[in-house]
């Protein structure tokens, strides 16, 4: 078995995968958020798996930085991410470097039918602002184009991390797991 490091190696890897993915599906497609969206870090109930967010805990472990965010998720009463400042001139995800698949994915990826055809997934805001860039790409599909698929990567996810990787929890909750799946193999190690 790979220690959590290790692991944690291997999500960071499928994390850029997704990455130059999305930067390949934008440059074939022309899609992008609308300029001071972040709409889709306003929704509530958003679900991500706590393994998604290992990558992120273990380096807040490393700044110093886990009790803080374990703070601050604790006193976020709230259903939407405790980590998006939506607040005007302040748009964004305070720990984007670090964020998970979902919001890697989001907006730039597609689901599949039952046939396994991909089908863009496009958010609210673009489909109502940019019905046209939708259609668009939803042609650039049709003739064979490539995006990535949601279910795919969190396939891959489980595979490094069984158990978490199917654990669907809302965002805050997953999030929070994380940083006590990082703080309790510290305090163990410490201990031993």
């Amino acid at each position: 078995m790979l220690s959590l490091y290790h692991r944690i190696q291997k999500i960071e890897s499928l994390q850029k995968t997704v990455d130059k993915e999305v930067r390949q599906c934008k440059s074939h497609t022309g899609i992008e958020c609308l300029q001071h969206c972040a709409h889709c870090c306003s929704y509530e109930d958003i679900t991500a798996s706590p393994a998604e967010f290992l990558p992120f805990a273990w380096h807040a472990w490393r700044l110093g930085l886990l009790d803080q965010w374990f703070d601050e998720l604790d006193k976020h009463d709230g259903t939407t991410c405790a980590f998006a400042r939506l607040s005007e001139g302040a748009w964004g995800c305070r720990i984007y470097p670090a964020r998970g698949l979902i919001c890697r994915l989001f907006g730039f990826s597609a689901t599949t039918d039952k046939n396994g055809k991909a089908l863009f997934a496009a958010c609210h805001t673009l489909r109502q602002h940019k019905p046209e860039l939708v259609e668009s790409v939803n042609g650039y599909l049709g003739r064979g184009g490539k995006i990535p698929v949601i279910a795919r990567y969190y396939q891959q996810l489980s595979a490094i991390e069984p158990a978490l990787g199917r654990e669907m929890l809302p965002i805050n909750q997953a999030i929070k797991k994380a940083i006590e799946i990082i703080y309790f193999h510290f305090s163990y190690r410490e201990c031993a």
